[in-house]
């Protein structure tokens, strides 16, 4: 029957009870409901039908544990995400291969790099970042490939590190890549227009949003280091890293983390 105190902790955690709200609506103590959570006393069936009665369940729930629905419904959902991000980021990378010749032609005709530099350098990273994003949930979801479950804590914090580091490269890569294509796209415009007007122009007096050497720093990071492959990577690692506590299995060491904590 210790089983049984575990699943009524994880119940009444779940509807949000402490185990005073819990006591008071049985009619009994804390100290009760902690001494049938921990295994030191087991409910009769008398209270296991009243325990169910007041958290919503059924008593099986509490012999047996809660019942998986919730977990195949997160399945499914996460299956439809997996599958929408694998499609939006194959139907964008089309897009950008169809496109880059045009943008090219007309960096040629009209003495501008920003088109190709737009969809190269600015709308491919965030593509290779999605569809890294869906691999890894596809995998998960598909495959039941979770680098993270019954793992260590100490592991489970290396994890979660890496969690953030992606986060933080992908979260500052993608300001650099908004501003520039701001920037590019602001130039681009008002070139054009000066051009339209007739009017002579420098391509170097156009004011720009972004100081120069943050530019050139975002883009030596794509070419000479090739970041924009990276951001795949990065991708992928904010799916595997990302440590979804509901589904933590709870260990039998004492060394593992508990899933309902």
């Amino acid at each position: 029957m210790a089983e049984v105190g575990k699943h009524i902790k994880k119940i009444r955690k779940e509807k949000n009870l402490t185990q005073d709200e819990l006591a008071v609506r049985l009619h009994c103590t804390r100290q009760t409901i902690s001494n049938y959570e921990t295994g030191k006393s087991e409910p009769d069936i008398a209270l296991l039908v009243e325990l169910a009665d007041v958290l919503e369940v059924e008593i099986g729930d509490l012999i047996y544990g809660p019942k998986k629905t919730d977990q195949r419904e997160g399945g499914k959902r996460q299956k439809i995400r997996a599958v929408a991000a694998l499609v939006a980021a194959g139907v964008l990378l089309a897009v950008i291969g169809i496109l880059m010749p045009y943008a090219q032609e007309y960096g040629r005709h009209y003495f501008t790099v920003t088109p190709t530099y737009l969809l190269q350098y600015v709308l491919r990273p965030f593509v290779l970042a999605l569809l890294g994003w869906g691999i890894a949930e596809a995998g998960w979801a598909f495959a039941g490939i979770c680098i993270w479950e019954g793992r260590q804590r100490r592991t489970l914090r290396m994890i979660r590190i890496c969690y953030v580091v992606s986060a933080v490269i992908l979260t500052v890569s993608a300001v650099l890549a908004l501003w520039t294509a701001v920037d590019m796209t602001y130039a681009w415009w008002k070139i054009a227009r000066m051009r339209r007007l007739r009017v002579d122009f420098d391509q170097s007096a156009v004011p720009r949003l972004i100081p120069d050497w943050l530019q050139v720093f975002y883009f030596r990071m794509f070419v000479q280091f090739h970041l924009g492959s990276a951001w795949l990577f990065f991708g992928a690692a904010l799916g595997l890293c990302k440590i979804d506590k509901a589904k933590w299995q709870e260990p039998d060491a004492g060394n593992m983390i508990e899933g309902q904590e």
